[in-house]
């Protein structure tokens, strides 16, 4: 009996570890992850590279960032502000501080690959513990920057139906959608526009083609966040900088600037004179705050118009859609219970 009780016991115990995710530890989101969102909509965002290999106290070079590591956390912390500052002026904004790699690892393909699985293990960790306690129901934006990029297009890969119904867009900036993965990955659609929703925006910006990143293209995929067109049009960033896409090579041309003043020599192995990598996010900034509260916006009279019925926007301009006294969260339960598509099928 005594023996019976003890299996029981180390059954449970073994079922109760196996369920508990790590992040619900506060300490492990930019924001508490445990408080509620008072806003329509969510952010969930992955920060970029920025920290570098160090060695242990045993000697052991370690390629990864540890979320709990003091200094690590006050390096990413930056990257936390900007992005809450761009992404979260309208929406509930979440982050999680995860095992990031090096930006030594980005030296080649292979050993990105060999050390993201231990980041992504994280992220996936994180999304799965926001979709499941922090979430309720709410429609949601992702995105990311650089290394955070890669993580959102592996999390696109990963999203159920269910979970990309509720997906307005994916920001992948700063790194690469690849032919294979639009091919591949029904969830993984290149926005074509300024209003399109379920859609994934990317882009990489350079004064000319040489300056590519090799660890970042190429790109199957780029529309400019400035006037959010994926032809060739010039749109001015400023009284003297204009940003157009090249459609040959799915980048970014920006033509005006001093490229001296953002090159880095540090850095030359990533990023050659030119590359304005390190500026995706300021230089546009004010588009992306517009763009993701437009989107949300979009996203929003699509369900409208699906629960009322009506096949057009004519009808329901986003700026008469204010007097609906139903939020977001109970469209989008109403429509989940009479299993009408949040989105087009």
């Amino acid at each position: 009996m005594k023996f019976t009780n003890f299996i029981f016991l180390a059954l449970l115990l073994l079922v109760s570890c196996k369920e508990k995710n790590r992040y619900s530890n506060p300490c492990l989101w930019y924001n508490n992850a445990n408080t509620m969102g008072e806003r329509e909509f969510d952010v969930f965002y992955l920060i970029p590279t920025v920290v570098l290999d160090r060695i242990d106290t045993n000697g052991d070079t370690l390629h990864h960032a540890n979320p709990l590591y003091e200094k690590d956390r006050e390096l990413m912390r930056p990257s936390f502000e900007l992005a809450q500052q761009i992404f979260g002026g309208d929406a509930n904004f979440y982050s999680p501080y995860y095992s990031q790699i090096t930006l030594e690892s980005w030296r080649s393909d292979s050993l990105v690959e060999s050390r993201f699985a231990r980041s992504f293990a994280d992220v996936r960790q994180a999304f799965n513990y926001y979709m499941e306690k922090v979430n309720n129901g709410r429609p949601f934006v992702l995105a990311g920057f650089s290394q955070g990029g890669k993580c959102v297009v592996e999390l696109l890969k990963t999203l159920s139906p269910e979970q990309y119904r509720r997906m307005i867009a994916a920001y992948v900036v700063g790194y690469r959608i690849t032919a294979s993965d639009t091919l591949n990955y029904k969830q993984i659609k290149p926005a074509k526009g300024e209003v399109d929703i379920g859609v994934t925006i990317c882009y990489n910006s350079m004064s000319h083609l040489e300056a590519a990143c090799a660890a970042l293209s190429p790109s199957a995929i780029c529309i400019n966040p400035l006037n959010w067109e994926t032809n060739s049009n010039k749109a001015w960033l400023n009284d003297t900088v204009t940003v157009r896409v090249d459609n040959r090579h799915n980048v970014l041309l920006v033509e005006g600037f001093d490229s001296d003043s953002y090159y880095r020599p540090c850095l030359d192995y990533l990023f050659k004179r030119g590359n304005y990598h390190l500026q995706e996010l300021p230089f546009y900034s004010k588009n992306l705050s517009k763009n993701v509260k437009l989107r949300f916006e979009a996203y929003k009279t699509h369900l409208l118009l699906r629960l009322t019925g009506q096949n057009s926007v004519r009808h329901y301009p986003i700026s008469s859609l204010q007097h609906w006294s139903k939020s977001i969260c109970a469209i989008c339960w109403t429509m989940q219970q009479e299993n009408l598509p949040l989105l087009p099928v």
